[in-house]
């Protein structure tokens, strides 16, 4: 006679195994296949997504189907130019079926994509239910799931390390997007995966391992995602506020630097966002920005960071900002910015 199952709990010997078996189905592994000398079929490269459409449209990393745009490696975030993978895309589901997918559009700031697979109006496909990044905390029990090593339906688990490291902290320029950081094993082949909470619910992307060290990982808040997710379905692209300027936290080491090079920067200045560049014909400019300026408020927001002017600047094209600047000797002036559109 077989023992009977233990009853469940918060901690019986199934609870992550429940979390998992919610979003498990609508869990795909891509595969991308191109053709190489002499006409065989090689296998390119893979990562892994995660439904949100019943007619198939699936959320993965945009370094699963791009060229050089892991973030961690040449190409990053920012900088060159990066290139759609050549080659033939296959989506395989949990159950084993398969189906050719085209790449919608991809966000490289955010290191986000939308594929959608390439099947009759008459399919329906299991999806995920997206959770709250912005409720998560520090030591909850977060599972993994996707194809490491193309190994397709893996799970593991771990927890919350980290809620907010920040895209400084790990060296990523260009990127828009704060990370989640979490020990629950994260290898190539994860990436774009769903990192779910014990209710089964979507609260991050899964995108980058530590390169030199075990149990630190990092994925995409999914309210970042669903901001992207939202545009690109919407509009067919990420439309990001651009206002046109080089941004470097002042210091108190930076602060001294520059007035050992410059005797009129301002005496007692050691918090900020120092402007080394304005760029020519951008809003920045014509608002009357100046190569030197420290930015102190912004949009009536004290700033101390380049990141919180980001977020300031939000998702709003068009949007008029005051902003609060100390020039040489101290001279503060008060300038009116209004964004345009980011060219990509």
């Amino acid at each position: 006679e077989s023992d009977p199952e233990p009853a469940a709990g918060p901690f019986d010997p199934f609870f992550i195994s429940r979390a998992a078996e919610k979003a498990a189905p609508a869990v795909v592994n891509l595969t991308f296949q191109s053709k190489e000398y002499l006409g065989l079929m090689r296998m390119q490269s893979g990562g892994s997504g995660f439904i949100i459409d019943k007619d198939g449209t699936i959320v993965t990393n945009a370094h699963v189907v791009e060229a050089g745009a892991h973030p961690l490696r040449g190409g990053g975030m920012g900088g060159r130019r990066r290139r759609r993978k050549e080659g033939s895309l296959t989506v395989t589901l949990q159950d084993g079926r398969s189906f050719p997918a085209k790449v919608v559009n991809t966000d490289p700031l955010s290191d986000l994509a939308i594929v959608k697979l390439e099947c009759g109006k008459e399919e329906s496909f299991p999806t995920v239910k997206l959770g709250d990044s912005r409720k998560i905390r520090i030591g909850e029990w977060v599972v993994a799931l996707g194809s490491p090593l193309l190994l397709k339906n893996t799970v593991t688990c771990g927890i919350i390390s980290c809620i907010e490291r920040k895209r400084s902290e790990l060296g990523i320029p260009g990127s828009r997007t704060d990370y989640i950081q979490t020990d629950a094993a994260i290898n190539v082949g994860n990436s774009g995966g769903p990192l779910v909470n014990l209710r089964g619910e979507v609260i991050g992307i899964n995108s980058i391992k530590a390169l030199s060290a075990d149990g630190v990982s990092f994925a995409i808040p999914i309210e970042t995602a669903k901001f992207v997710i939202h545009q690109i379905l919407t509009t067919g692209r990420v439309v990001r506020p651009y206002i046109g300027i080089k941004m470097m936290d002042l210091s108190q080491d930076a602060a001294e630097i520059l007035q050992r090079e410059n005797p009129s920067f301002p005496r007692g200045l050691e918090a900020g966002v120092y402007v080394p560049q304005v760029v020519p014909g951008s809003p920045a400019e014509e608002a009357g920005f100046r190569a030197g300026d420290v930015i102190v408020t912004f949009g009536g927001a004290e700033v101390t960071r380049a990141e919180q002017i980001i977020e300031l600047l939000g998702s709003q094209v068009g949007k008029r900002h005051q902003v609060v600047v100390v020039r040489d000797h101290g001279e503060k002036k008060v300038l009116y910015v209004t964004s345009e559109e980011a060219k990509s």
